[in-house]
């Protein structure tokens, strides 16, 4: 079942999971989720499309073409994330969702671009939530987005009205599941990162989570805040992950969409940050990114886009 809603504003959200951590003491107090079900419902919502201003804001982020129509007209894939986050949060905020939604960590995400989303082109958002699990750090879940035509029945849904889907993925840290009810995997070894050969250097001001959060508005406080990052346990504010997504996209995919795409995350970009970053052509038709800590040869990230 889909509940319809109006647009929810992040600021809101993030004020209302901030007043729960501090009369929770700390984010990851109990040690269980709340409870072992997710949400049934789905949360759906119309967005009235993109703004040129949202737009250019986002162009000027990661220097790319203008919308003018003739250089671009179709929106990157990170960009209809940004239409979609705020019912992510949403979902995440509910008194039902079983895990605290401050402090929660995004691990990955997986895209699928069907179709071109036009300026100002009215959309729906459809947003559930689903595969509770056990991870060895604590217990993780998956945020499914679907973006629909305008015209689409969300309680009757049929493919073809299907524009963009992607899973999110995050990790409660700390708050496990029970055992006997989700055991979880032995660990994985873990393999010695090699870096490949670097094509590009990302420096990263220690605005840069600022800079996302203003073509966002996601100002989830670990992004923008040394103080709230320290308090999580960083050693500075962290760079977005989807600002390493939009980076490593931009100019790469194509605007007739028709692809797929992942990334997933490692360790954390803390700002101020230099990023040695990598893209190399697996095929014709498949791309391989990756970005690293050119100091430490620590891995950032690793993605992937596949163009059919």
């Amino acid at each position: 079942m889909a509940t319809r809603i109006e647009m929810p504003q992040l600021s809101a959200l993030y004020g209302q999971a901030a007043l729960g951590a501090a009369r929770a003491k700390l984010p990851g107090l109990r040690s269980t989720p709340a409870t072992s079900e997710l949400p049934q419902e789905s949360l759906v919502v119309r967005h009235p499309g993109v703004s040129l201003e949202q737009a250019e804001r986002y162009r000027r982020l990661f220097s790319g073409e203008p919308f003018d129509g003739a250089h671009r007209t179709a929106l990157p894939s990170v960009l209809v994330h940004i239409i979609g986050f705020p019912v992510q949060m949403a979902l995440m905020s509910r008194e039902d969702f079983p895990l605290p939604l401050m402090g929660l960590v995004h691990l990955a995400n997986r895209v699928e671009h069907l179709r071109p989303i036009t300026l100002a082109q009215p959309v729906q958002v459809l947003v559930s939530a689903e595969n509770l699990r056990a991870h060895r750090r604590g217990t993780q879940v998956d945020i499914r987005v679907m973006v629909l035509e305008d015209s689409a029945d969300p309680e009757n849904l049929e493919e073809q009205a299907v524009l963009w889907r992607g899973v999110s993925t995050y990790l409660s840290r700390g708050i496990h599941l029970v055992e006997e009810t989700a055991p979880h995997a032995a660990d994985s070894p873990r393999q010695e990162f090699v870096p490949p050969v670097k094509t590009a250097s990302w420096r990263l001001s220690a605005g840069t989570g600022r800079s996302y959060a203003a073509v966002s508005g996601d100002y989830n406080p670990i992004h923008v805040s040394n103080l709230a990052a320290k308090a999580l346990g960083m050693p500075s504010a962290i760079v977005h992950g989807m600002y390493s997504a939009g980076r490593m996209l931009e100019g790469r995919e194509p605007e007739g969409a028709g692809h797929r795409w992942s990334i997933d995350f490692a360790a954390p970009v803390a700002l101020p940050a230099t990023v040695a970053f990598a893209a190399e052509h697996v095929d014709t038709q498949q791309l391989r990114f990756t970005g690293w800590n050119p100091r430490k040869s620590r891995l950032h990230f690793s993605g992937e886009l596949r163009l059919s």
